[in-house]
């Protein structure tokens, strides 16, 4: 029997991001650094975060997300996520719970366009000689530190960059409810790293994790890429199995 979320959407539905439209214009991010750790999580306290529509990832994991981009419709900013792992049918997807960006700007254009339950934070992506740190300071606290120790470099065609999908209200059929927003960027590698990923704060409260906490490591991934956030083409009802609950917005990326 495959398994599934057990979010109940009416806790959760009054905080959500609300989206104007579906007609976000894609962002080119050009130059982009990114660095994703993932780390596995407890199964039980993972599924009540995942709604219905969604799979659990065997075993459950958190990715932590650091995007450096230089350039970009809102200037250069720096945004971090942290996500759960989990598959819309057969594909894996990291399920935004949080996200700060380090400019008004960036955070106000997250939310509206792509659902990021983003607020704006003191984010930063530090390299040093052994690692590469990612800190979110909120309101003089740091509320996420964490690294990749001792980059090796590898080809980007041996990174998995997760796709992610984030939950807001829409406006769909003349009704604005609850969505699942498939965001997918592409990427064109110029560089990529391999490490190992360490956690040393994370305050879940700050990134609407539930009592969820980073456990072993999985891998570290850093990569200069240009990538983008496109425009939305899929969502999807978060009470439904995707198969049933997917609706297609525009038909292809050409269409941006």
């Amino acid at each position: 029997m495959p398994l599934f979320g057990q979010l109940d959407l009416s806790t959760i539905a009054p905080h959500l991001p609300t989206l104007p439209d579906l007609d976000t214009h894609a962002w080119a991010l050009p130059g982009a650094e990114t660095m994703q750790l993932l780390l596995e999580t407890p199964r039980g306290a993972a599924d009540a975060l995942l709604p219905k529509a969604m799979h659990p990832a065997v075993p459950s994991y958190l990715a932590f997300t650091f995007t450096r981009c230089p350039e970009s419709p809102v200037g250069p900013f720096t945004f971090a996520t942290v996500r759960l792992g989990s598959r819309a049918g057969a594909h894996p997807r990291g399920l935004v719970l949080g996200a700060y960006a380090s400019t008004p700007e960036a955070a106000d254009g997250l939310r509206r366009g792509w659902g990021f339950p983003a607020s704006a934070a003191k984010v930063s992506l530090t390299r040093r000689h052994d690692r590469l740190m990612g800190t979110v300071v909120k309101d003089a606290v740091t509320v996420l530190d964490c690294a990749l120790v001792n980059p090796e470099a590898i080809s980007g065609s041996d990174v998995q960059l997760i796709n992610w999908v984030t939950m807001a209200n829409a406006p769909l059929d003349g009704t604005t409810s609850p969505m699942l927003i498939q965001v997918d960027p592409k990427y064109v590698f110029h560089k990529a790293e391999r490490g190992r990923p360490e956690v040393s704060v994370f305050d879940p409260a700050a990134w609407n994790a539930g009592p969820l906490q980073p456990g072993n490591p999985i891998v570290a991934t850093v990569a200069t890429v240009d990538t983008d956030l496109p425009r939305i083409r899929f969502v999807m009802d978060p009470a439904k199995p995707v198969y049933q609950g997917t609706r297609r917005i525009r038909e292809s990326r050409a269409d941006e």
